[in-house]
C-alpha cells in the first residue's frame, strides 16, 4: 500500500494546502461584474435596488452583499456603502460505544500518529467524548458521500456557486443533495496545479458531493467514524456529524495565457480551473453559523501579502462574517498557510487565515515541532496541530525517522472514484491541520454544550502542550491536546 503513496512531496504539500490564486472577476449572467460590498444600515439595500446595480445575495444579516453592477463607481456612490470589492475568483495553488479500544482497533489507526498520546491525544479523549451529537461544516471541495468512513450529512450541506451554473433557477446555492450534472477536470494535460487544457468533462451527483479529494481528507482527520469493526481510520471526532459546504467547482475559463510550442510566446487558451470566489467562501461561512455548526473548518487561504490589507475591505468583509458566525456559536478554524512565512515580523498577512475570530493552526510534525512549509508568527498563530512532514524536507523524505516518508504525512480518507479505487491516502499541510481543531471543537462541546465559541477557543488554547505558555511563534498556545481539553470544557459545567 505505502508504494502507492509515494508521490511528489513537494506535490502533495502543494495540492493539501489549497492556497488561492486570483485568477479574474466572477460575472453574473448578464455579463456584469460581480462585487462585494460592505454596508452600513439595512436600508442600504434599498438604495441600491433604485439604481441600476442588482443585489444578488447577501451575509452577515445583510452587512456584506453580493452585487452585479456595471462598474464599482457607481455603486460607491450609494448613501451606506462602506467598501466595494471585485468578487474575485480564485483557483487553489500548489498544494457509538466510546473507547480508546475502539479508535485503536480501526484497521489504519497504528499509521495516525497525529492521533496518539504524544501528539494530540485523540484516542485517550474517545474513553470520554466522540463528538455524539455534535456538527463540523467543511468548507471545501465537498466530501464524498458514498465513503464508509464519512458520516456525511449531503441534506444539510450546499454547494456555493455564485455563476449560477449549477443551479435550476440561477441561484448562486445549490441544496447538497440536489442531483446535478457537475464538472471535472478533462483528461488532458495538467499545466499547473489544478488547471487543465481543455474544457471540463462532466458527470452526474449529488451537489455537496466532492469534486477533488481535499475536502474528503480534512472531514476524515475531524469526523471518521467509527464502525465497531475494523475499518479504515478514527478521526478526533468519530460520531460527530460532518456537514459538506461545497466552494470550489471545477470552471472553464478562456483567456489563460499559455506557451504552447514552447517557444517562449504565450497566447490564450481555454483552460479548466478549479476555482472559488471570495462570496462563496463568504457564504458558506455565513451558513454554517446559520444551521447552528459547533465548527467551521476552512482549510484554505490567499497567498501572504502585506500588512497593509489588515485595513481593506475585503479584510472587513470576512472579519464581519466570521464575527457573525462565532456570535452565534460556530468556532471557525482556518489553516495557516504553507508559504513558511513569519506573519509577524515580516509583515505578511493571509485571508481568511488571519481575521480575528477564527482559530489559526500551523501543522507539526512527529515529534510537535513545526514542519517546514507552515507559516508562523505570534500575531496570527493560534495553536498547532499535526498537519504531516518535519522540521526539513530532506528530513520528511529521510528513511531513518521514527516515521518515515510517506508516514509522516497524515493519514485520511479521500473518494475511491477519483483516487484509482483507493479510499485512504497521504496528504500534508496546514489543510491537515485545521481540521484536528475543528473536531477537537466537536469534543468540547459534546461534554459541555454550554460553552460559547470563545469560551471553546479559550479551553482548547489554555489545554495545549508544547509551549512556553506565553504565545510560541510556531504553535501559539501549544499543540492541541484532546484529553485536557475534554477535562477542562467538564470542570467548566
Amino acid at each position: 500500500m505505502s508504494n502507492h503513496y509515494r508521490r511528489d512531496f513537494l506535490e502533495t504539500v502543494a495540492a493539501s494546502a489549497t492556497a488561492l490564486s486570483a485568477i479574474g472577476v466572477a460575472t453574473a449572467a448578464d455579463g456584469r461584474d460581480q462585487y462585494v460590498v460592505t454596508v452600513r444600515g439595512k436600508e442600504t439595500r434599498s438604495r441600491l435596488d433604485r439604481t441600476d446595480a442588482d443585489v444578488l445575495a447577501s451575509v452577515a444579516d445583510g452587512q456584506v452583499l453580493l452585487v452585479a453592477a456595471e462598474s464599482a463607481a457607481s455603486v460607491r456612490g450609494v448613501t451606506g456603502v462602506v467598501d466595494v470589492r471585485e468578487n474575485l475568483g480564485y483557483r487553489p495553488v500548489g498544494p457509538q460505544e466510546r473507547s480508546t479500544a475502539e479508535s485503536l482497533d480501526e484497521e489504519l489507526a497504528p499509521r495516525q500518529w497525529d492521533k496518539q498520546a504524544d501528539t494530540t491525544g485523540a484516542f485517550q479523549a474517545h474513553d470520554t467524548a466522540t463528538g455524539d451529537g455534535r456538527t463540523v461544516a467543511i468548507i471545501d471541495t465537498g466530501i464524498d458521500t458514498a465513503h464508509p468512513d464519512l458520516r456525511n450529512s449531503v441534506e444539510r450541506g450546499m454547494l456555493f456557486r455564485v455563476d449560477g451554473n449549477s443551479s435550476p433557477g440561477g441561484s448562486p446555492t445549490v441544496a447538497g443533495d440536489t442531483t446535478i450534472e457537475a464538472r471535472l477536470p478533462p483528461a488532458g494535460e495538467s499545466i499547473a496545479p489544478y488547471i487543465y487544457l481543455g474544457s471540463p468533462d462532466t458527470r452526474t451527483q449529488a451537489a455537496a458531493d466532492d469534486v477533488d479529494s481535499h475536502g474528503s481528507h480534512c472531514a476524515g482527520i475531524a469526523t471518521a467514524r467509527h464502525h465497531g469493526d475494523d475499518i479504515g481510520i478514527a478521526g478526533m471526532a468519530p460520531d460527530a456529524e460532518v456537514v459538506p459546504l461545497r466552494v470550489f467547482y471545477w470552471k472553464e475559463y478562456e483567456g489563460y495565457p499559455y506557451d504552447v510550442d514552447g517557444d517562449g510566446e504565450a497566447e490564450s487558451v481555454t483552460v479548466t480551473t478549479l476555482w472559488t470566489t471570495d462570496f462563496d467562501i463568504l457564504s458558506a461561512i455565513d451558513y454554517a453559523g446559520e444551521i447552528g455548526a459547533d465548527a467551521a473548518n476552512m482549510s484554505l487561504g490567499g497567498g501572504v501579502i502585506k500588512g497593509a490589507a489588515h485595513q481593506d475591505g475585503e479584510h472587513v468583509a470576512y472579519q464581519r462574517v466570521v464575527q457573525s458566525a462565532v456570535q452565534r456559536g460556530t468556532v471557525v478554524t482556518t489553516s495557516a498557510g504553507n508559504a513558511d512565512a513569519d506573519l509577524q515580523h515580516e509583515g505578511y498577512y493571509t485571508l481568511p487565515n488571519s481575521v480575528p475570530g477564527s482559530i489559526s493552526v500551523s501543522a507539526t510534525a512527529p515529534n510537535n515541532e513545526r514542519t517546514f512549509y507552515s507559516n508562523y508568527g505570534t500575531s496570527d498563530i493560534d495553536v498547532g496541530a499535526p498537519g504531516g512532514g518535519y522540521e526539513t524536507l530532506e528530513k520528511t523524505l529521510a528513511e531513518d525517522t521514527a516515521w518515515p516518508f510517506p508516514l509522516n504525512l497524515v493519514l485520511s480518507t479521500v473518494p475511491p472514484d477519483l483516487n484509482d479505487g483507493l479510499a485512504y491516502d497521504w496528504y500534508a499541510g496546514t489543510s491537515m491541520a485545521a481540521p484536528q481543531v475543528a473536531g477537537l471543537v466537536a469534543l468540547v462541546r459534546e461534554v459541555n454544550p454550554a460553552l460559547s465559541a470563545g469560551q471553546v477557543q479559550n479551553v482548547i488554547e489554555t489545554t495545549a502542550r508544547y509551549s512556553d505558555g506565553s504565545g510560541d511563534e510556531d504553535v501559539g498556545a501549544g499543540i492541541v491536546y484532546a484529553p485536557g481539553a475534554v477535562a477542562e470544557a467538564e470542570a467548566r459545567r
